[in-house]
Protein backbone atom coordinates (compact mmCIF):
# COMPACT_ATOMS: atom_id res chain seq x y z
CA UNK A 1 0.00 0.00 0.00
CA UNK A 2 1.41 3.35 -0.92
CA UNK A 3 2.15 6.06 1.56
CA UNK A 4 -0.48 8.39 -0.01
CA UNK A 5 -3.21 5.77 0.42
CA UNK A 6 -2.18 5.28 4.05
CA UNK A 7 -2.38 9.03 4.72
CA UNK A 8 -5.73 9.17 2.95
CA UNK A 9 -7.07 6.32 5.09
CA UNK A 10 -5.73 8.00 8.25
CA UNK A 11 -7.41 11.28 7.30
CA UNK A 12 -10.60 9.44 6.44
CA UNK A 13 -10.47 7.66 9.82
CA UNK A 14 -9.91 10.96 11.62
CA UNK A 15 -12.83 12.52 9.73
CA UNK A 16 -15.07 9.60 10.72
CA UNK A 17 -13.94 9.90 14.35
CA UNK A 18 -14.57 13.66 14.31
CA UNK A 19 -18.03 13.09 12.80
CA UNK A 20 -18.86 10.47 15.42
CA UNK A 21 -17.64 12.77 18.20
CA UNK A 22 -19.89 15.52 16.84
CA UNK A 23 -22.89 13.12 16.73
CA UNK A 24 -22.20 11.96 20.31
CA UNK A 25 -21.88 15.55 21.52
CA UNK A 26 -25.14 16.50 19.77
CA UNK A 27 -26.97 13.50 21.29
CA UNK A 28 -25.68 14.31 24.78
CA UNK A 29 -26.79 17.93 24.40
CA UNK A 30 -30.23 16.82 23.18
CA UNK A 31 -30.57 14.38 26.08
CA UNK A 32 -29.54 17.07 28.59
CA UNK A 33 -32.09 19.48 27.19
CA UNK A 34 -34.80 16.81 27.22
CA UNK A 35 -33.92 15.91 30.83
CA UNK A 36 -34.07 19.58 31.87
CA UNK A 37 -37.42 20.03 30.14
CA UNK A 38 -38.74 16.86 31.81
CA UNK A 39 -37.49 17.98 35.23
CA UNK A 40 -39.05 21.42 34.74
CA UNK A 41 -42.37 19.86 33.70
CA UNK A 42 -42.22 17.51 36.69
CA UNK A 43 -41.51 20.43 39.01
CA UNK A 44 -44.45 22.35 37.53
CA UNK A 45 -46.73 19.34 38.02
CA UNK A 46 -45.55 18.91 41.60
CA UNK A 47 -46.12 22.60 42.31
CA UNK A 48 -49.60 22.46 40.80
CA UNK A 49 -50.41 19.29 42.76
CA UNK A 50 -49.22 20.94 45.97
CA UNK A 51 -51.22 24.06 45.16
CA UNK A 52 -54.33 21.90 44.62
CA UNK A 53 -53.66 20.00 47.85
CA UNK A 54 -53.23 23.26 49.78
CA UNK A 55 -56.50 24.53 48.29
CA UNK A 56 -58.32 21.35 49.33
CA UNK A 57 -56.88 21.50 52.85
CA UNK A 58 -57.85 25.16 53.21
CA UNK A 59 -61.35 24.41 51.90
CA UNK A 60 -61.79 21.62 54.45
CA UNK A 61 -60.72 23.95 57.25
CA UNK A 62 -63.00 26.78 56.08
CA UNK A 63 -66.03 24.51 55.79
CA UNK A 64 -65.32 22.85 59.14
CA UNK A 65 -65.02 26.25 60.83
CA UNK A 66 -68.16 27.56 59.13
CA UNK A 67 -70.05 24.51 60.40
CA UNK A 68 -68.85 25.24 63.93
CA UNK A 69 -69.86 28.90 63.60
CA UNK A 70 -73.28 27.84 62.23
CA UNK A 71 -72.65 29.67 58.95
CA UNK A 72 -73.18 26.43 57.06
CA UNK A 73 -75.86 23.80 57.59
CA UNK A 74 -74.41 20.61 59.03
CA UNK A 75 -75.72 18.34 56.27
CA UNK A 76 -74.44 20.65 53.55
CA UNK A 77 -71.08 20.86 55.30
CA UNK A 78 -70.89 17.07 55.50
CA UNK A 79 -71.66 16.76 51.79
CA UNK A 80 -68.98 19.29 50.91
CA UNK A 81 -66.43 17.78 53.30
CA UNK A 82 -67.09 14.28 52.00
CA UNK A 83 -66.41 15.36 48.44
CA UNK A 84 -63.26 17.25 49.43
CA UNK A 85 -61.98 14.34 51.49
CA UNK A 86 -62.61 12.00 48.54
CA UNK A 87 -59.79 13.84 46.77
CA UNK A 88 -57.64 14.83 49.72
CA UNK A 89 -57.72 11.94 52.18
CA UNK A 90 -60.26 9.20 51.38
CA UNK A 91 -58.88 7.06 54.20
CA UNK A 92 -60.47 9.49 56.67
CA UNK A 93 -63.95 8.24 55.69
CA UNK A 94 -63.24 5.14 57.74
CA UNK A 95 -61.57 6.95 60.64
CA UNK A 96 -63.85 6.79 63.68
CA UNK A 97 -63.54 10.53 64.34
CA UNK A 98 -64.72 11.44 60.84
CA UNK A 99 -66.98 8.53 59.83
CA UNK A 100 -70.05 10.62 60.66
CA UNK A 101 -69.33 12.81 57.65
CA UNK A 102 -69.60 9.86 55.30
CA UNK A 103 -72.69 8.54 57.12
CA UNK A 104 -74.42 11.93 56.79
CA UNK A 105 -73.48 12.08 53.12
CA UNK A 106 -75.02 8.64 52.55
CA UNK A 107 -78.13 9.56 54.58
CA UNK A 108 -78.73 12.68 52.47
CA UNK A 109 -77.56 11.29 49.12
CA UNK A 110 -81.12 10.87 47.85
CA UNK A 111 -81.89 14.55 48.42
CA UNK A 112 -81.74 16.68 45.28
CA UNK A 113 -79.58 19.78 45.16
CA UNK A 114 -79.38 22.99 43.15
CA UNK A 115 -81.71 22.97 40.12
CA UNK A 116 -83.23 19.61 41.03
CA UNK A 117 -84.17 21.02 44.45
CA UNK A 118 -85.87 24.00 42.82
CA UNK A 119 -87.95 21.68 40.64
CA UNK A 120 -89.43 19.91 43.69
CA UNK A 121 -92.93 20.71 44.88
CA UNK A 122 -93.04 22.67 48.12
CA UNK A 123 -94.53 19.74 50.04
CA UNK A 124 -91.64 17.47 49.01
CA UNK A 125 -89.09 20.15 49.86
CA UNK A 126 -90.63 20.47 53.31
CA UNK A 127 -90.51 16.70 53.84
CA UNK A 128 -86.85 16.56 52.83
CA UNK A 129 -86.01 19.62 54.92
CA UNK A 130 -87.61 18.01 57.98
CA UNK A 131 -85.72 14.78 57.30
CA UNK A 132 -82.43 16.66 56.94
CA UNK A 133 -83.04 18.71 60.08
CA UNK A 134 -83.84 15.54 62.04
CA UNK A 135 -80.57 13.98 60.86
CA UNK A 136 -78.67 17.13 61.79
CA UNK A 137 -80.26 17.22 65.22
CA UNK A 138 -79.59 13.52 65.87
CA UNK A 139 -75.93 13.70 64.85
CA UNK A 140 -75.18 17.31 65.81
CA UNK A 141 -72.60 16.59 68.50
CA UNK A 142 -70.73 14.00 66.44
CA UNK A 143 -70.72 16.27 63.37
CA UNK A 144 -69.47 19.28 65.32
CA UNK A 145 -66.78 17.15 66.99
CA UNK A 146 -65.64 15.90 63.57
CA UNK A 147 -65.69 19.45 62.21
CA UNK A 148 -63.62 20.68 65.13
CA UNK A 149 -61.03 17.95 64.59
CA UNK A 150 -60.95 18.57 60.84
CA UNK A 151 -60.44 22.30 61.37
CA UNK A 152 -57.11 21.56 63.04
CA UNK A 153 -56.25 18.27 61.32
CA UNK A 154 -52.76 18.06 59.82
CA UNK A 155 -53.02 16.18 56.57
CA UNK A 156 -50.03 14.02 55.72
CA UNK A 157 -47.92 14.71 52.68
Amino acid sequence: MSENVQWLLILLGLAVIAGLLWVIRWQLKTQREARRAHEQLLAEHKAKAQEQRDYLEESVKVIALSMQDEQCELAEGCIRLKRLLDHLAPYLHEHEDFAIINRMFEATRHMPILEEWKKLKIKRRMELTLEREALEKEHREAILAAAQKLASYRFGQ
